[in-house]
Formats: C-alpha cells, structure tokens, sequence
C-alpha cells in the first residue's frame, strides 16, 4: 500500500475541497499528519470550517480510500497522484488539475503533440467527414487524440483512431468500473489496447451533470491543442475551448455556413478571435510544425471500366494532362460522348478536371 497516495486521495472525498485547496494542502502539510492533528490545529489549518474538520477525526475516509485502491488493483486501474512521475505533465501545470487521476489503459505519454477533439452530439455528415479525413491524415505522426467517449464527434473521434491505430486517450466523467453510454464499451475495450480511459473520479462516484463539464477542463489540460468540430452556442464542446483558452492551449474551430446550427457555436470562436479557423489535418500540423507524411501513390486501379473509360484512362496515363478537344481528335471520340464518359471516371475518382477543360489522371 501506497500510504502517501492514501491520504492525497483521501483529500479528493471531502465534498467542497476542491483541486485548488487540496494542493495548498499538500505545499503547507503532509497530508498523512492531518489525521495526527488536534481539533484546535485543524481549525488553523481550515480555519474553523466544522464540515472539513470532522473528516480528520475518524478512520472512516481512509478505510473508503483503502476499499478503492484495493478495487483498482483488482481491475488494472492504475492511481495516478498529482507528485507521480506517471500524472501527465501537461495536466499537471493547469491550475484546476485533479490531485488524483485513474488510468486505464496502457498509453505512457510517449506522443510529443496532444490533440483534443470535440463537438456536439448531434453530429452531422460534414462533421463526420471532417473528423474522418483529419484522423485518416494524422495517422503515422507521433500524436495522439484526446476526447470524452461522448455521442456524435467525440465517439466519431476514437472510432477513426481505432481504425488507423492511433493511440487516443477518452476522458470520462464517471468511475472507469463502468462505460456511459454503455453502446461504447465496445470502443472502450479497443481503445484501452494502445491508449487509456481517464478519469478523476472513484468507482462509487454518481455521473452527475457537473461532472461532464469538469471532465472538459481535463480535455483541454491534457491537449496542445483542441479542435472544435461542430457546435451550437451553447454547449459542452464550448466549456472546453473556453477551458482550452485558459490554460494557453491552442483552440482550432471547424468554420461552417451561417445557418447551420451546429457551426453557429464554431463561427462565434472563429469571429471572436478565441478560436483559429482550421481546414483539414495540413493547417494544424502547419502550425506546429510538423511535416505532413505523403499520401501514398496509387500504382494500380482498382475500378471496373466500361472499354471506351479504359481507352481513356490508358491515354492519360501514357500522356499526362489534356485538353478534351485534343483528346476527342486523337481518340476519335465525340466531345459530347467524350464529356460523359469523363464525367463517369471523375464520379469514380480516376480522373479530375482543371481549368481550360484539361483533364487528368487523379
């Protein structure tokens, strides 16, 4: 038994000491003495508030604290202390930090760039694609992917990060001896395989509504930077680029029409200078300074052609970029037979048009 660990969690079940006090605690006391103390010793020390001194006067909090860990050792539940060289050193320098952090997982804080992405839980198809093709064009780069395990842009996240094997860290507002939703525990099992499930809360602690917004501020002090997908004006995904700003953590925000209502929220951070627009994978990477991993060139096709597209695709790949005009001539082909077949190869992705009515292989 950890017994310095005992007592710092012991200070994390007194209802109303929060983050703040308990590491003031910790800079002034060894928190195992204040068991050691006398009423009047512990009035100085907390000033005479009752509701906090009481708990130092009786073995009941240690013996709860002791029931978690030995839970924790039970289900590989590692206790991450605040003066750990496990607790995340980035986390560790943001003023509302938890003094206890639980990690399920095997993760160890080896990828230099931290990226946190979140959003609403109604996401919808431009979200979804943006997350897709952000995830897809990270992946091979020394970063990982932090997020809630939430509906919508949360789950989208880590769905995509299990699918390129990127190492991505999901923030619970609850104990980790459960899943909610519970339809992500299939997530949850993958993720645990090369990242971790997080959380400041014990096994016996409730899902109360607070605590899913004090789980952004985690988001945020674990990330270099955080990307706000989608969002109305009010929201979750909000608290967390605001938590983001305060800790001077970069905050990136997906732009979107005027109208849709789930960029309403991502535009006001844009407009308000407390976001920067991002596009794609390329604008972050750009900022940090990391160099994009070329996509890989596509030697063979994979797509079933009619005789006349091949005829086509053969061409341009024999001479480059043409002009249709060129082309029909040389193939003698139509240009109106011609426009539709190359319009078919570009709904198949073989081909793309520039400008001048060029074509070329894609």
């Amino acid at each position: 038994m950890n017994s310095d660990l005992l007592y710092q969690m012991a200070l994390t079940y007194i209802p109303g000491l929060g983050p703040v006090n308990q590491r003031k605690i910790m800079k002034t006391i060894d928190p195992k003495t204040l068991w050691d103390l006398s009423e009047k010793e512990l009035k100085e020390i907390f000033r005479g508030r009752k509701e906090f001194i009481s708990y130092f006067q009786s073995q009941e909090l240690l013996d709860l604290v002791q029931k978690e860990m030995d839970f924790c050792s039970k289900h590989e539940i590692e206790i991450l202390g605040f003066d750990t060289e496990n607790y995340p050193e980035k986390l560790k320098n943001c003023t509302e930090s938890p003094l206890i952090l639980f990690k399920k997982g095997n993760y160890g804080w080896k990828e230099k760039l931290m990226i946190g992405i979140v959003g609403t839980r109604k996401m919808t198809v431009y979200g979804k694609k943006f997350i897709e093709e952000f995830i897809e064009n990270i992946a091979g780069q020394n970063i990982a992917i932090v997020s809630g395990l939430a509906f919508g842009c949360d789950i989208e996240a880590h769905r995509n990060c299990i699918k390129h094997q990127i190492p991505n860290l999901g923030v619970l507002a609850h104990g980790l001896n459960r899943i909610s939703p519970s339809a992500h525990k299939k997530e949850a099992k993958e993720i645990v395989k090369n990242g971790a499930l997080l959380s400041e809360y014990s096994s016996f602690h409730n899902a109360e509504p607070i605590n899913f917004i004090l789980r952004n501020r985690i988001i945020a002090g674990l990330c270099d930077a955080v990307i706000v997908v989608e969002s109305d004006v009010r929201g979750g995904a909000l608290a967390t680029a605001q938590f983001a700003n305060s800790y001077n953590r970069e905050v990136f925000a997906v732009p979107g029409r005027v109208q849709d209502k789930f960029s309403l929220g991502c535009n006001e951070l844009i407009q308000s200078n407390q976001a920067v627009m991002v596009r794609g994978a390329e604008d972050v990477l750009r900022y940090f300074n990391v160099k994009a991993k070329p996509k890989p060139i596509q030697t063979q096709l994979f797509v079933e052609l009619e005789p006349e597209e091949k005829l086509i695709y053969e061409f341009l790949k024999a001479n480059g970029n043409q002009q249709i005009d060129f082309m029909a001539n040389y193939l003698q082909i139509p240009v109106f037979k011609l426009n539709s077949t190359l319009l078919n190869l570009e709904l198949k992705g073989v081909v793309q048009a520039f400008s001048g009515k060029i074509y070329g292989l894609n």
